[in-house]
């Protein structure tokens, strides 16, 4: 063992929402466990920081919760941060089309599932006989098969050109970052059972009112509680056997020897570190050759102040790739009297591409055609996430992999991992407690007396 050794029961490898919560879990069964994030913060890719020139917290894309993320929901509960989730009553969504007309999608919850198709009925943004076929398509639709697109399930449940447009298209970009012609049908319909089949409450849009970085930044003092350890700025870069079980070897030549490891990354970043363990390493060879989508948020600051709803769906082309806008302002009170909106574009491969003044200048086209303003931003600030999710094609679907490593006391999180929903953060989470579970040892059985 090297001099620069520690020890550790159980260590957790990334500190993003899987970690976190497999870290969390793992605690909460006893173990001494070690939490390491190369970064210098918490969350992956669901964080924060203060805009250097503003100082509002930007997240590194504006994330939402539902009302069904009742994994993420106990995290979060665990934590201290579950008041900074702030909910509407129910399913309540505004949707835009150019020139500014919107339409409104509201179920309240006390009417149960008979007030999604209420409110289903009373979407202006569609013929009824549309109205129709997609309430029947939410309760009904039976699962695709495995290797159907969205379009291509769509297609079956004769879903026409207008439903795309006003529902199905944002809801899949939103949930898979994928368009319907690209996306794993699988997933889609995932989010339509966990989403639409249990009642308005289930549907209901969670904004955060603090930014993301403040919603797991106890994680290091709930660890520390419980005589563990969290660590920023840890990078590991290899992960080998040893007599303890596993050794990571982080920068500095220092080392982590554990019993117990999760490998809470990336895909690709996990695969990496496994070159010594060959076994696990073969188990996520496929996902790690996933290409990724990304997400492109830009926050723009205007003063005075506009007045607009908390969240609008923009509907059509015309957005230049932009599929929502959120008045951040109404939900994290800004340090200065500017007031934030931010416009967030999904799958946006093509406009990910273009320099950051371009994209800003069809944000602010964007919000001219939607008949928001015309108004100069004092300030702007765009966000690349290149790797915001795993590209999942129903190719791509079908190769990811469980949480099980093959290997005893290692197993993989992460939302790569095959949970049956999207890159959610609350598959995120799912993962992680699954890959907790598969690594603590199991009880032992004792005889009953007769």
């Amino acid at each position: 063992m090297s001099a620069t050794a520690v020890m550790a029961g159980s260590l957790v490898i990334g500190g993003g929402y899987a970690g976190i919560a497999a870290a969390l879990e793992l605690a909460a069964h006893g173990e001494r466990v070690t939490l390491l994030e190369s970064r210098r913060h918490w969350g992956g890719r669901a964080t924060s920081w203060p805009d250097p020139r503003m100082g509002d917290e930007v997240d590194n894309g504006q994330h939402v919760w539902l009302g069904c993320y009742d994994q993420t929901l106990a995290l979060l509960e665990r934590l201290g941060t579950r008041e900074l989730v702030a909910f509407a009553p129910g399913l309540d969504l505004d949707y835009r089309e150019p020139g500014g007309r919107t339409h409104r999608l509201r179920a309240h919850p006390a009417l149960g599932k008979p007030g999604l198709a209420l409110a289903l009925l009373g979407f202006g943004a569609l013929p009824a006989g549309d109205r129709v076929a997609l309430g029947r398509a939410l309760a009904q639709a039976p699962p695709p098969r495995a290797d159907e697109t969205a379009a291509q399930w769509l297609d079956g449940l004769g879903q026409s050109p207008a439903t795309r447009r006003a529902f199905w298209a944002p809801l899949c970009d939103a949930a898979v970052n994928l368009p319907l012609e690209v996306a794993a049908a699988s997933l889609l319909h995932a989010v339509v059972v966990q989403a639409f089949r249990a009642g308005p409450a289930a549907a209901a849009i969670g904004v955060p009112r603090a930014g993301l970085a403040a919603l797991v930044a106890p994680v290091a003092d709930a660890l520390v509680a419980r005589g563990g350890m969290a660590r920023l700025g840890a990078t590991v870069r290899a992960l080998a056997p040893s007599d303890a079980g596993f050794r990571a070897v982080l920068d500095g030549a220092e080392e982590i020897h554990a019993g117990r490891v999760v490998l809470a990354l990336p895909a690709a970043a996990a695969r990496a570190l496994l070159d010594a363990l060959p076994a696990a390493a073969a188990r996520i060879e496929a996902a790690a050759r996933v290409p990724a989508s990304p997400i492109v948020t830009v926050t723009m600051w205007f003063d005075p102040a506009l007045t607009v709803p908390g969240l609008t769906g923009l509907l059509g082309p015309e957005a230049d790739g932009f599929h929502w806008v959120f008045d951040r302002g109404a939900f994290v009170a800004p340090r200065m009297a500017a007031r934030p909106l931010v416009l967030v574009a999904s799958a946006a491969a093509g406009l990910s591409a273009l320099p950051t003044v371009e994209i800003v200048r069809r944000a602010r086209l964007a919000l001219e055609r939607y008949g928001f303003t015309r108004a100069e931003p004092v300030a702007a600030r765009v966000v690349k996430e290149p790797h915001a999710t795993p590209a999942f094609s129903p190719q791509a679907a079908q190769a990811r992999p469980g949480a099980d490593a093959g290997i005893a006391g290692l197993a993989f999180a992460g939302d790569w991992t095959a949970t049956g929903l999207p890159a959610t953060i609350e598959g995120a989470v799912q993962s992680g407690i699954t890959a907790a579970r598969a690594i603590l040892p199991r009880p032992t059985a004792t005889e009953v007396p007769a």
